[in-house]
């Protein structure tokens, strides 16, 4: 039996996922969490083989918490759902581990397919996730990883500052303080060497980090 942890802030989304999961004789829903400290907190209780989690969830967004599952259970498989697909984002769930990438506008099959995949050791990417993979594997590498320096939650923010978001939204998008924002924000500037929000979008720019 494969034990599945559902994270979404959205019960919908939850209960849509438990239903079309338990659907299956060989896998059962062993709880449900509505963001990332809650499903941490879950883990340990329900011990669950695959955890499936929005990328985007208060407290703890998606990547953070995929990051602190990495580093605190390993052996659990983790499969990031979206409606975003940017390539940038993509890349830095699979920097940090991520088993498996669906978009919410896929079919409901593929969540069935990518737990089977990853409880056997596989991966599973929605299909425009896997063609954006293959072709980033063709093409040759400009030198390194720039986000490989950056925490889950820093990797967050910067997309969130180079889409134009201010401190505030940021805040209110991600259920923190703004305090706390201005803080990451300090942390993944000093990292990547800019003094600016304007030049830190450049940098995301130049380095493929989000698209123009």
């Amino acid at each position: 039996m494969t034990r599945v942890l559902i994270a979404d802030d959205h019960g919908i989304v939850r209960e849509g996922l438990r239903r079309l999961l338990e659907r299956e004789a060989e896998i059962v829903v062993c709880g449900e969490a509505a963001d990332g400290e809650d499903l941490l907190d879950q883990i340990g209780t329900h011990e669950p083989d695959v955890v499936i989690l929005d990328i985007s969830m208060p407290k703890l967004g998606g990547l953070e918490t995929l990051e602190r599952v990495r580093r605190r259970f390993p052996a659990v498989k983790a499969i990031l759902l979206s409606v975003h697909g940017d390539p940038p984002l993509v890349q830095s769930a699979v920097a940090l581990g991520a088993d498996g990438y669906l978009l919410k506008n896929g079919p409901a099959a593929d969540v069935i397919e990518a737990v089977r995949a990853v409880v056997k050791g596989g991966s599973f990417f929605s299909p425009p996730i896997a063609k954006e993979i293959v072709a980033q594997l063709r093409t040759p590498q400009r030198g390194g990883d720039p986000f490989s320096m950056l925490s889950g939650r820093e990797r967050e923010i910067v997309h969130l500052i180079a889409d134009g978001l201010s401190a505030k939204e940021i805040a209110a998008a991600l259920r923190i303080s703004t305090k706390t924002v201005e803080a990451h924000r300090t942390s993944l500037m000093r990292k990547l060497g800019v003094r600016k929000a304007t030049e830190l979008v450049r940098y995301a720019l130049r380095f493929g980090l989000v698209e123009p």
